[in-house]
C-alpha cells in the first residue's frame, strides 16, 4: 500500500465542486440536481484521467502495459459515448425546452477544442504495441488536452447551474432519460470504470452512483472478471472507496 503522501487521483486536472454542497439534497433545484449530478460523472472522468497520468510513467512490465493501454482506451471511449449522447439528445432537448437556440453551443464548440489531442491519446492507446510503449508520450499527449477538457468539464457545470429559471421538471426528465442511454453501455467496461473512479468520501461524503448494494457486488464479482487486471488502474474500490495507486513511484 502507498503511503499518505503520495500521489492520488485528484491531480493534477482540478476536481469539480458540487452544485448544492450543504444543502438538502432531497429538495434541491432541478437545475441544481442536473448539474450535481453531471459534476460527479465529470469528476469520475477527472480522476481516470489523472489515475493514467499518474502512473503511466512508471509502468514497465508487458501485463501492466496491455492492461495500462486499455484502460486508457476504455477511458476515451466514455469521454466519447458521453460527449456524442450529449451532442445528440441532451443539449437538443435543453434548446427546445428552453426555447434557447444555441445555447449549448458553446459547450459543442468546447468538445470540439480538445477533440484532435483526444483522439491522438486514443489512438495511441488502441495501437500502440505493448513493446513500443513509452510512458512519457502517453503523458505527453494527456498533455495536449487534458487543460482543455478539464475547462470544458468544469464550465459545462455553470451553463447548466443557467438553468434555474426554465421549466425544471422538464429539464429533469430530460436529463435522466439521457442518464439512462448512458447506463447502456457495455456492462464488463462501463460500471467497471464508472464504479472504480468514484470516490464516496469527496467534500461532504455521498454516494454516486446511487445503486442498490448489490449492483455494485454484481459488477465486482461478475462483471469485472472479463479485465480484471485492467481495474487495477482505477483509483477507487467498486464501492467508491479511495485506495493508493498501484504504480507511483512511492511503489516502484
Amino acid at each position: 500500500m502507498g503511503s499518505s503522501n503520495a500521489p492520488w487521483a485528484d491531480a493534477p486536472f482540478a476536481l469539480i465542486s458540487s452544485p448544492g454542497r450543504g444543502e438538502n439534497l432531497q429538495k434541491l433545484d432541478d437545475a441544481v440536481f442536473i448539474a450535481r449530478d453531471m459534476a460527479n460523472a465529470h469528476n469520475g472522468m477527472l480522476r481516470a484521467l489523472n489515475s493514467i497520468y499518474q502512473q503511466c510513467i512508471f509502468v514497465k512490465e508487458p501485463k501492466d502495459v496491455k492492461d495500462l493501454l486499455l484502460y486508457a482506451t476504455f477511458w476515451c471511449d466514455w469521454i466519447h459515448e458521453h460527449h456524442t449522447g450529449e451532442e445528440t439528445f441532451l443539449f437538443p432537448q435543453i434548446e427546445e425546452i428552453t426555447g434557447v437556440k444555441g445555447l449549448m453551443e458553446v459547450n459543442v464548440a468546447q468538445h470540439h477544442a480538445f477533440m484532435e489531442g483526444l483522439e491522438a491519446f486514443h489512438k495511441y492507446a488502441k495501437e500502440t504495441k505493448v513493446e513500443e510503449y513509452d510512458g512519457l508520450k502517453l503523458k505527453l499527449l494527456i498533455d495536449r488536452f487534458g487543460g482543455k477538457l478539464t475547462k470544458h468539464l468544469t464550465e459545462e457545470i455553470g451553463t447548466l447551474l443557467g438553468l434555474k429559471t426554465y421549466d425544471g421538471p422538464a429539464l429533469k426528465k430530460a436529463y435522466l432519460k439521457f442518464d439512462g442511454e448512458m447506463r447502456k453501455g457495455e456492462k464488463s467496461i462501463l460500471y467497471p470504470i464508472v464504479f472504480g473512479s468514484s470516490d464516496n468520501s469527496y467534500e461532504e461524503g455521498f454516494e454516486w452512483p446511487e445503486v442498490p448494494g448489490p449492483i455494485r457486488a454484481l459488477v465486482h464479482y461478475w462483471f469485472e472478471r472479463k479485465y480484471q487486471g485492467v481495474w487495477r488502474f482505477c483509483p477507487s474500490t467498486t464501492w467508491g472507496e479511495r485506495r493508493p495507486l498501484m504504480f507511483t513511484e512511492k511503489q516502484s
